[in-house]
């Protein structure tokens, strides 16, 4: 059975293609089509989803959400019961939550296929460590596609022609994707291209809850005397609950605000006053309201806004233009960049996805778009890369850089890129090969950004002369769209490898 996955930071959402052409989402334990991505681990059992939301104030150090983000980071994991997670380990637990409900709405079926999004930021090593996560979760793996694509799939009608241009801005609660997509075809739109591609893989959501969060811890402090803004790691395990609740209170809060930005938003928080130091004094009758205004709000995440702003109006998208714009993710129901939206592209179709999909059911646009692609060979995806790859070679006569592709190039199923390597020392009897993505100037090696994504070695080669050995690499990007490289040794034909990602 062939379905569609958002593995989002905040949400995860599973879609099919039924009998009748609709698509239909997976319900989870609490019958709801959002599966949070989030994991509680407790004594030996690992719980996934809005169980573990309620679990996360008993005991917050077991909990892990927004994991999504720290992909790209090796060094960054959570120890939970005596184990080591790493994102990519809380992405596997989540899938697999998806697989047993599945198996469970679907018993009959044999096994299950997905296609999977991800931020279109995301560079090769994190789509790399995703489809690892996909296929450790015992789900076949038919093609990894960038967000912005899958939105563009899932509002892909009539209106949508070949030749036009439709630009995704995709604001989730842990990324913000921005990505211009060029259509094209003969008979429909059946070719997406990827011409340009945005975002932050570190800012969405979450950084309006939390600036909202200081804001209600200020107002905690004044009321109970309890400073909660210290370091995390100083805190009892009350206090980490307490805090827990606040920051649950000012995601509850953005929310409220969003429906009616004319009125203040507020809760009634009285758990949190187990804490209090001003009991005896206190003049509330030992109760906490948590109050927030619009004009607060917009004061507080003002350098959130303009960072948001700046990344949506990019010179090469607003010198390219957009025939459509497409808002989507969990924050496309915030009025303020609803309005400047409309006003920048004020020339431009523009598409809300909280406007077109009734109550939650905007959260699916992903998933969605990822079903339909998982059920249409025809269609055809051709991304632009993010970063550079290359290759450094090192020899016990030094090393050297080489860049292999770059950043800009487009590519699909059906790229191949080849490249012979020699020794730049006599009698070499060891190479090592390093695959990188980096960003900036290769010509300046000891200042460039970037990260190994794998490695090989080849020994035992007969020495010869300076330039005499010759490797020959080749970088494909495989059906599922991930990353794969290999290489061989043309003296000795019988020699090949191919190259061990870091997972």
């Amino acid at each position: 059975m062939n379905i569609g996955i958002d593995l989002g930071t905040t949400n995860t959402v599973a879609g099919w293609m039924n009998i009748y052409g609709n698509i239909e989402f997976l319900e989870f334990d609490d019958g709801r089509t959002v599966l949070p991505s989030c994991v509680f681990f407790e004594r030996g059992k690992t719980i996934v989803g809005s169980q573990a939301q309620t679990l996360a104030s008993e005991n917050p150090a077991a909990f892990v959400c927004d994991s999504k983000v720290f992909m790209d980071d090796r060094k960054k994991f959570w120890e939970c019961g005596g184990k080591r997670y790493k994102a990519e380990d809380i992405s596997l637990e989540i899938l697999k939550k998806v697989k047993d409900t599945l198996k469970k709405r679907f018993p009959d079926e044999k096994s299950f296929d997905a296609v999977v999004t991800v931020p279109a930021k995301f560079g090769e090593d994190q789509i790399k460590r995703t489809a690892s996560a996909v296929k450790r979760a015992g789900i076949g793996l038919i093609e990894i596609i960038k967000e912005p694509v899958a939105a563009v799939l899932a509002f892909n009608d009539s209106s949508f022609r070949p030749g036009e241009t439709v630009y995704v801005i995709d604001f989730g609660g842990g990324t913000v994707d921005a990505a211009l997509v060029e259509l094209t075809g003969t008979d429909g739109v059946t070719g997406f291209n990827v011409t340009a591609a945005g975002g932050n893989r570190h800012l969405g959501g979450k950084n309006l809850d939390e600036a909202i969060c200081s804001i209600l811890l200020e107002q905690f402090r004044e009321c109970s005397g309890q400073d909660l803004t210290d370091d995390a790691v100083t805190w009892g395990t009350s206090r980490k609950k307490i805090r827990n609740l606040i920051l649950t209170a000012s995601q509850e809060l953005k929310k409220q605000l969003y429906k009616n930005p004319n009125e203040a938003a507020c809760l009634e928080l009285n758990e949190v006053c187990s804490v209090c130091e001003r009991k005896d004094s206190c003049s509330c009758g030992c109760s906490f309201k948590a109050e927030i205004s619009y004009d607060e709000y917009l004061s507080a995440t003002d350098e959130i806004y303009e960072v948001l702003k700046e990344l949506i109006v990019s010179d090469e998208v607003m010198e390219h233009g957009a025939d459509h714009v497409i808002f989507t993710g969990g924050m496309s129901a915030d009025p303020y960049l609803r309005q400047f939206i409309s006003s920048v592209f004020e020339n431009s179709d523009v598409i809300f996805a909280g406007d077109v999909c009734r109550g939650e059911s905007y959260l699916t646009t992903i998933a969605r778009g990822a079903a339909i692609k998982a059920c249409d060979r025809n269609i055809h995806i051709v991304n632009k890369l993010l970063n550079s790859l290359g290759l450094i070679c090192r020899g016990k006569n030094g090393k050297y850089m080489d860049s292999v592709i770059s950043a800009g190039t487009d590519i699909d199923s059906n790229f191949e890129e080849r490249h012979i390597y020699t020794n730049n020392g006599r009698f070499e009897t060891e190479l090592r090969f390093e695959v990188y993505e980096y960003s900036g100037d290769p010509e300046d090696f000891e200042n460039l950004e970037y990260r190994k994504a794998g490695e090989f070695v080849f020994n035992d080669i007969t020495p010869a002369d300076t330039g005499k050995q010759r490797i020959e690499t080749v970088f494909r990007f495989d059906e599922q769209g991930v990353l794969t490289v290999s290489a061989s040794d043309l003296n000795n034909n019988g020699r090949s490898i191919e190259v061990s990602f870091e997972i």
